[in-house]
Formats: structure tokens, C-alpha cells, sequence
């Protein structure tokens, strides 16, 4: 585990490009087993979430032990400002998609709730907003930042290359067959998302706001489609959704070139000198607990000496 946290810092390019591809191994294969086991078809969303949430807790614990949790923004909920700003995000979000695929409000929420297909399609990106943002704009932009994050350029490529990992993902729409254009429009417009949420985790310190607009644009356009008869969304309501991002975009990396970088990344800076010191009071309290807590984000911790256990079971033998 030091070995792959030692590559990540020594190498962060090549390793926010394989960590993604590890991420979907691992999502496959649980969702196979998941297929085989509740014998459903590798297509259902079922066995496709379990394998989903089942790569985000690994990548959750793979955090745990580096210390990055709370870094990262997983655990931190944020402002009640941000909250707020965030609402009014999604409330622009669901309104843009919704005009930019179809020209039109035509979400039926109390229709669609009745008839059960609101509950599945938020379901399942609810699942896939969560396990998405954590990968690409908490795993993978924290290992930038870390990094690169020292100055302004710095910030701004650590969130531009997840993003762009991020929008490279869904090619595979392709095998699935997506038209070509619509696939290319598919990706610009997820890296244009993931350039604003990438900024608002990282102006705002928390990964839950990014997540919560994942899964509203998502599903903003997949429960208006579920109430049409045919829904076959085409490379210029993309294009039109993409459009209608744009300022997001341009304020979000504003902001983020505006933020001085060391005030940007103070806050977790000081978040991981406050964790390390509740786990230094931890090492005081028992050597146990610091040999298997701390070793990942504390490198200069050592397992107890001999010495020390000869010391301990020659107590306990006079005892």
C-alpha cells in the first residue's frame, strides 16, 4: 500500500490513468458475480450498481488508509452557503436539460413517481453520481492537487484532467451503439461538467454537492424521456446542454484562478494536521491501535521494537 501511495505521488500522471481502469475492473467483475448469483442478465441495473458500489467501497478504503477522507471532501458536508448555492445549481440544471432535450418541461414527477419509474431512474444515479464523483473529483483529484496543487496552474490541471478522464469514459457508448457524433457530443459535454464540479468541490470542500448534480442532470433528462413514447436524444441537444454549461464552467475556473492556492488548500492541510494529531494521541494511549491506524498516513511511524515487546511480556510474565 506505501509502494502504490509513494507511485501516486512520484508519478501522478500514470496513476489517476490506470487507477480509473482498476476502478471499472473491479466494477465489472462484481457486477458478474453479482449477474450470477441473483441470475440476472450483466445488462440490469442491479448487478450494474452492486459492481458500482461495490469499486467505491474499495476506493473508500484504499482513502481510509492513506488519510484521505476528509481531504478529499468525502466526509466533510460543507457550508450551509454552499447547500445553498448547490440548489440553486440543480434548479438550473434540471431546467437546462430539460429545454435543451426536449424544448420543453415535460418531467411528470408525480406521474412517473406513481408508476415507479421515478424511484429506479433516481435510484440508480444516485449510485452512479456518488460512485462517479468519488472516483474522478475525490480519488483522482486529490492525488493531483496534492501533487500539483501549489499554484494556480496546478489547480486548474488537476481539475482538468479527471475531467477529461471523466468525458473519455463514456466512449465506450460507442459498443454499445451510440452513433459516433452523439458519442463525441456525449463526451464534451461530460467533460464540461466535470470542469465545474471539479472547481466546486474544490472551492466548497466537499465531494456530496458534486454528486448530488451528477445525479440531477442525469436523471433530469432520463425521467423526461421515460414519459414519452420514444425518446432517442441526438448530438445537438447535447451540444445545446453543453452550451447551457459553459458559464458554469468559465465562473467556476474564475473563481478558482481568483483563490489564492495556498488559502485554497489551507483548510485541508489543516484538517490532515488535525487528524494526525488525534491519531498521535491514539499512538500515546496504545501502540497497537498506531501500528495498524496510522500506518498509512504517517510514514515515519514504526512497528513497536522488540525491545519493547521483550519489555512487555517480561511485565505481564512477573505479573
Amino acid at each position: 500500500m506505501r509502494s502504490i501511495r509513494r507511485f501516486a505521488t512520484v508519478h501522478p500522471l500514470p496513476f489517476v490513468i490506470v487507477a480509473p481502469a482498476v476502478w471499472m475492473m473491479i466494477a465489472g467483475i462484481a457486477a458478474y458475480l453479482a449477474a450470477a448469483v441473483l441470475r440476472l442478465p450483466l445488462s440490469h441495473e442491479l448487478p450494474q450498481s452492486l459492481g458500482m458500489l461495490t469499486a467505491t467501497a474499495c476506493l473508500l478504503l484504499v482513502m481510509w488508509r492513506w488519510g484521505w477522507l476528509r481531504a478529499a471532501g468525502v466526509t466533510g458536508l460543507g457550508s450551509g452557503r454552499l447547500w445553498l448555492l448547490t440548489a440553486g445549481l440543480a434548479a438550473f440544471v434540471v431546467v437546462a436539460y430539460q429545454l435543451a432535450f426536449f424544448g420543453e418541461i415535460v418531467v411528470d414527477l408525480p406521474a412517473s413517481w406513481a408508476a415507479g419509474e421515478a424511484q429506479a431512474i433516481l435510484g440508480r444515479q444516485v449510485v452512479v453520481g456518488i460512485a462517479e464523483e468519488f472516483l474522478f473529483r475525490g480519488f483522482l483529484l486529490y492525488a493531483l492537487v496534492r501533487v500539483w496543487g501549489e499554484t494556480r496552474r496546478g489547480l486548474l490541471a488537476a481539475v482538468t484532467l479527471p475531467a477529461l478522464l471523466f468525458g473519455l469514459l463514456h466512449v465506450m457508448q460507442v459498443s454499445a451503439g451510440n452513433p459516433l457524433d452523439d458519442t463525441l457530443m456525449t463526451v464534451l459535454n461530460c467533460f464540461v461538467s466535470g470542469l465545474w464540479w471539479g472547481a466546486l468541490v474544490l472551492l466548497g470542500g466537499s465531494l456530496w454537492p458534486a454528486a448530488l448534480l451528477h445525479a440531477a442532470s442525469n436523471a433530469s433528462f432520463q425521467i423526461g424521456g421515460a414519459s414519452l413514447a420514444r425518446f432517442d436524444p441526438s448530438a445537438m441537444d447535447y451540444a445545446l446542454a453543453t452550451l447551457a454549461e459553459l458559464p458554469l464552467v468559465i465562473a467556476g475556473l474564475w473563481l478558482l484562478w481568483r483563490k489564492i492556492p495556498g488559502s485554497l488548500l489551507a483548510g485541508r492541510q489543516k484538517s490532515i494536521a488535525n487528524w494526525r494529531t488525534m491519531a498521535s494521541s491514539r499512538i500515546s494511549r496504545s501502540p497497537w491501535i498506531a501500528s495498524s491506524f496510522c500506518r498509512a498516513s504517517m510514514p515515519n511511524w514504526r512497528r513497536p521494537s522488540p525491545s519493547w515487546k521483550r519489555s512487555k511480556r517480561a511485565g505481564s510474565q512477573r505479573l
